[in-house]
């Protein structure tokens, strides 16, 4: 009985894992190239109301949105998330398991991903755990990469 459970989950593994394809090539009508080289694919999507894209994925990147809108992403494993975007959004996404991506709101959603190539790489690496910091004889809560980076270099 194991061995049957095993193979039949392994076999939707294949199945979903082979389904699910580059964002780009399922959705070439919503999804243009803005840039490619070596290191990055700069790719811009573009989803009117009620369009949908095919189970797909994407290497970790950056996100920026240009036009906000209202997706729903339905993922392989059957969770499925509702994303409210707000223009000027922007963000680090991590690799994404396959997932359908659908515009459910009454705009159209424009988005731009920055795609990096070497991330994808690397996606399974854990950053190294930062330590708290003691000042004025005061112990603070260790800042998140990102906050630690602004705060160094007085970004916004």
């Amino acid at each position: 009985m194991k061995i049957k459970l095993c193979s039949t989950l392994l076999l939707m593994a294949i199945f979903i894992s082979g389904q699910a394809q580059d964002a780009l090539k399922i959705a070439p009508d919503h999804y243009k190239v803005l840039l490619e080289n070596e290191h990055v694919r700069v790719i811009e999507n573009t989803l009117a109301p009620g369009e949908k894209d095919a189970m797909h994925t994407h290497p970790p990147g950056w996100y920026y949105v240009t036009k906000p809108g209202t997706m729903k992403v339905v993922h392989a494993d059957g969770r499925v998330e509702t994303w409210v975007s707000k223009s000027g959004e922007g963000g680090w996404l991590k690799t994404l398991d396959p997932h359908t991506s659908e515009n459910t709101g009454k705009t159209t959603l424009v988005y731009v991903l920055v795609e990096v190539k070497s991330a994808a790489k690397t996606a399974s690496l854990k950053p190294p755990k930062a330590k708290p910091v003691k000042t004025s004889g005061q112990t603070t809560p260790p800042l998140a990469p990102a906050a630690a980076w602004r705060a160094r270099y007085k970004c916004i």
